[in-house]
């Protein structure tokens, strides 16, 4: 497998030359250093000024720093998912014509050759991409890795992308903003007693596919005043339906899931949530994308879903308000259109 991968690394350097691709130089003192989740330090002379972004949540995040005139590359499912498309080319008429490349997806292959021929001088993409990764960066090309599980880990990111496409200022606007979001946020939900639980699932219809408490939906429940129904400290557990039926949670939330697919499993007909037709799914994602500083508006839908006529928030208020902080005020109209 070593060997294979150093064949594909000459041949790719190979055509790197042929394309006139010439990699970056190491940076001067005075440069640009960030450190990626990866705990490695990313250099660069000069603010970047050609990026592929192979992530979702770090794609979403250059449009809220308003570093999109940098973009050569996207990833190929902001065009093959229609609701992610919708949004996205409200943000970017680049997208709505799909004229932007999209040389990989964030969950699985990256054509690298793809990569390579758009001349990038900065490629951010998932830290699971460790082969992509390892190619790309024997070829001299800067890649910022991304995957944050928590806050601060997505603060530390979006702070360093900022750094890394010469929007540091915006960055920080961005961030004290959502401290103080937040901060008001928590203040009305954290001391609601007692607290309804929460059974999140994942995508695609996987049930039994969760998150527990040391994941980043945990942040969301915790922020909206809910306790997370699965008490397994692993991130992202696999469970059986004795389990869940065990956590009876109080609601179902649900991630580009039909309900109905919860609603038609016979051995789930015995849960309150079930039973009280309390399963819900959070839609359109693109407004609730936990992955991204938009995890608040996640809290507050959460909230009122779990307190009904007693939750504390005016959710499109809220969301409107949100929507223009963190994309501005044109962007924000366009997404409501």
């Amino acid at each position: 497998m070593t060997r294979i991968l150093f064949l594909v690394s000459l041949c790719l350097a190979f055509l790197s030359s042929c394309t006139g691709y010439e990699p970056e130089h190491e940076a001067t003192e005075n440069g640009i250093v960030v450190t990626d989740i990866r705990g490695k330090e990313v250099r660069l002379k000069e603010p970047a000024q050609r990026v592929v972004v192979l992530y979702q949540g770090a794609l979403d995040g250059m449009y809220m720093l308003h570093a999109e005139h940098t973009l050569v590359g996207i990833q190929n499912n902001i065009y093959t998912n229609p609701s992610t498309l919708k949004y996205f080319s409200k943000l970017d008429p680049r997208i709505a014509r799909k004229e932007l490349p999209a040389p990989g997806n964030w969950e699985t292959s990256t054509n690298i050759e793809s990569v390579v021929a758009l001349k990038p001088d900065l490629v951010i993409m998932a830290s699971n991409q460790t082969d992509a990764i390892g190619l790309l960066e024997n070829l001299g090309i800067k890649v910022f890795a991304v995957e944050a599980q928590t806050n601060q880990q997505l603060y530390d990111e979006l702070e360093a992308i900022g750094k890394l496409t010469g929007t540091h200022e915006r960055a920080l606007e961005l961030l004290a903003y959502t401290r103080r979001k937040l901060e008001e946020i928590q203040q009305k939900t954290e001391d609601i007693m007692p607290k309804k639980s929460v059974y999140y699932a994942w995508s695609g219809g996987r049930i039994y596919s969760t998150s527990g408490q040391n994941s980043r939906m945990n942040e969301c429940f915790e922020l909206a005043g809910v306790r997370n129904a699965c008490t397994f400290e692993l991130d992202q557990p696999n469970i059986n339906p004795e389990t869940l039926i065990s956590w009876d949670p109080d609601l179902i939330l649900l991630w580009s899931t039909d309900p109905q697919d919860v609603y038609n499993k016979k051995e789930l007909s015995v849960l309150k949530a079930v039973k009280n037709k309390e399963v819900y799914v959070l839609d359109p994602p693109f407004f609730y994308d936990p992955h991204t500083l938009k995890i608040m508006v996640a809290a507050l839908e959460l909230h009122n879903l779990s307190y009904g006529e007693s939750g504390s928030f005016d959710l499109e208020e809220n969301r409107r308000e949100i929507m223009a902080s963190l994309y501005g005020e044109a962007k924000a109209s366009a997404l409501f259109e």
